[in-house]
């Protein structure tokens, strides 16, 4: 991407062009240049540090100790002068200060060449004395000289400090070779150490460990970064926001292993779709981003997102194992910017993109959609459901109705299904399919289905006799708190298991996993039933009643509202009854609404059915009617 700045002197007949400097797309963070100088700083400045503590603490721990030495020294032999003074003058109180012969003589013997020897009255007057002459500077040790236990003199000895302090300057420089030479190794080992540890530092916060890719925060500065270079130069780019499709079930059904290496593969193939001067980043999860610059737009982001949605439906080979997922794309444009045009607001073109990407999973996933000032409405919309959906299970306003069972030959009401209604204050009664699919991208629908758990089986409790079915999600079965929220709702309303149905859907079986067929065999063993919900519309439905035996099969009501109809439809429902019959299990058809269906498969053998024939869904407090049997009185 080219921009021209111009800029003349007065009188020039041309304008030269501003060359646009290059982005630099491995650019890192500026503040972890910073970081990096202010710590080699610090360490320039500790190695500093080291090494004048090393060159002053050497000479001076060298000096003190060498003239505590000779002072020691120095007492010493004045405190055995002193005591042989102080014999003469105990034996002579009144003459041995005249005695200045005998108190040199005493002074001379031993003596060291390097002091000078005194001896002083009591008044300072020198009584005998052994010079020598001493440099500058000096220092000297006196004693006292007593008679009687009455200092009568002292004897001074006298030594110069310049031998101590030649020695000690020598040591001084010995101290600072060895101080640059420590300097010079604690500054530039730990440096180059620093310098490797800083980038590895750097690289780990500002990229995904699991692919390698730039990370959320490198992302943002990058995208600050080609913000400004559009506002200043002009010019445009296209964000592109990508969530992979079906994720979440490879991670719950292969396990997290399968699910990073899919990821590092997803990451692999993007980075071969796309230019140098692009980024991809993983901003977390399964969602990724793309920074498409210096391409024509909006058909360069077209042919792109195009491209992606193409390479990732192929399948992708997980230890032999073929998968096959898809992308979801949005699309955000800044359009054309002049140089030195309006400020650019990357930021607001990342949330325009993510838009487009809801609306893209919202109208079946595996495509791409543009930004369009539309949709940021229907997020709106979407944000307060979702923030109503949380105030609704904190404060309770979700309910159950339920729908009752009957048996076909006896027409007795034999069981029922709970069914999830939500009653909002403002929207009124919102039916599941409003807000299923969200509480499961939210994170919300394992808690609600442990709340409908609890709930109708505290229901069942009050309506003896009756079997309570409760339809399972997939992501709530394949929830390893599964099996826990059963024995919860059973432990803390004590329902007999055997009254309580588990309903589960086909996709549910998709995987033919130890895990799955663990937690059906723990239910069993509960004494919980377990009945396969909309049997024959998903998967290869014969091969799960292979390998676990369900308690009941339920016919899907598309196949009944066609009875009388289609042919196909009896034969199919014929097919199904066929099988129960076979393997001794309950049949049930949903969404029976009239009489002549009710006889057409009682007359095929068929053991139950429930629909608006039967009754509808409804609260408890209505359930008497339908049932014809009074409600017991909670304990």
């Amino acid at each position: 991407m080219t921009g021209a700045g111009t800029g003349a002197e007065a009188g020039a007949a041309a304008a030269e062009p501003q060359r646009e400097p290059a982005l630099d797309p491995t650019r890192e963070p500026a503040g972890d240049l910073g970081g990096e100088a202010a710590l080699a700083r610090l360490v320039s400045g500790f190695a500093a540090g080291i090494a004048l503590l090393l060159a002053l603490t050497l000479p001076a721990m060298h000096g003190l100790a060498q003239w505590r030495e000779e002072r020691a020294a120095m007492r010493a032999e004045a405190r055995v002068l002193a005591y042989t003074i102080t014999q003469l003058a105990t034996r002579g109180p009144d003459l041995w200060m005249f005695q200045e012969v005998r108190m040199r003589g005493l002074l001379s013997a031993g003596h060291d060449p390097a002091a000078s020897l005194r001896v002083l009255s009591h008044q300072g007057q020198v009584l005998a004395e052994v010079p020598q002459p001493l440099a500058w500077p000096r220092f000297g040790i006196r004693e006292p000289v007593f008679d009687s236990g009455r200092a009568v003199g002292q004897v001074e000895i006298e030594k110069s400090l310049r031998p101590l302090l030649l020695g000690t300057a020598a040591v001084g420089l010995l101290a600072a070779l060895l101080a640059s030479a420590a300097h010079v190794a604690l500054r530039l080992l730990p440096l180059r150490l620093l310098r490797r540890a800083m980038g590895r530092a750097t690289y780990l916060a500002t990229h995904d460990q699991l692919t390698g890719l730039p990370n959320r925060r490198l992302f943002h500065d990058r995208l600050a970064q080609i913000g400004l270079h559009t506002t200043r130069y002009g010019g445009g780019f296209a964000i592109l926001a990508l969530d992979l499709d079906r994720f979440k079930e490879v991670n719950d059904t292969l396990g997290h292993a399968a699910g990073d290496a899919l990821l590092r593969q997803v990451a692999q193939a993007v980075t071969a779709t796309l230019r140098d001067s692009d980024t991809l980043a993983r901003l977390g999860g399964d969602e990724f981003a793309i920074i498409q610059v210096n391409a024509q737009q909006p058909r360069s982001a077209e042919a792109l997102a195009a491209r992606l949605v193409e390479r990732l439906a192929l399948p992708f080979d997980l230890d032999g194992q073929q998968v096959r997922i898809g992308v979801s794309i949005g699309v955000a444009l800044t359009g054309p910017v002049a140089p030195d045009g309006p400020e650019v607001r990357a930021e607001q073109i990342l949330k325009d993109a993510d838009t487009a990407l809801y609306s893209a999973k919202a109208e079946g996933r595996n495509g791409f959609r543009f930004f369009a000032a539309e949709m940021n409405r229907a997020l709106q919309e979407r944000r307060e459901l979702e923030r109503d959906l949380r105030e609704a299970l904190a404060v309770g306003q979700l309910r159950l109705h339920y729908q009752p069972q009957v048996h076909l030959e006896t027409k007795q009401v034999v069981g029922l299904e709970a069914l999830l209604r939500w009653d909002h204050p403002r929207r009124g009664q919102v039916m599941p399919d409003r807000f299923i699919g969200l509480a499961e991208e939210i994170g919300l629908l394992n808690r609600i289905g442990e709340w409908v758990l609890l709930e109708a089986c505290a229901t069942a409790t009050r309506w003896p006799g009756q079997r309570m079915a409760v339809n399972i999600s997939a992501d709530q079965f394949q929830s390893s708190d599964f099996l826990r929220a059963v024995r919860h709702a059973l432990d803390s309303t004590g329902l007999d298991p055997q009254r309580l149905e588990i309903e589960i859907t086909e996709g549910v079986l998709l995987t033919d996993t130890e895990r799955t067929l663990a937690t059906l065999r723990a239910l069993r063993q509960m004494g919980v039933s377990v009945a396969m919900d909309d049997f024959g519309t998903g998967y290869s439905s014969l091969g799960y009643l292979q390998k676990f035996r369900f308690d009941k099969i339920k016919i899907d009501r598309s196949f009944v509202s066609r009875l009388g109809e289609d042919a196909q439809s009896v034969a199919i429902i014929r097919a199904v009854i066929g099988i129960t019959q076979a393997l001794g299990l309950r049949c049930n058809a949903e969404g029976v609404e009239n009489v002549e269906q009710a006889a057409l498969l009682k007359a095929e053998g068929c053991t139950e059915a429930q629909g608006f024939l039967y009754g509808r869904a409804v609260p408890e407090q209505d359930l008497a009617a339908l049932i014809g049997a009074p409600r017991e009185a909670a304990a």
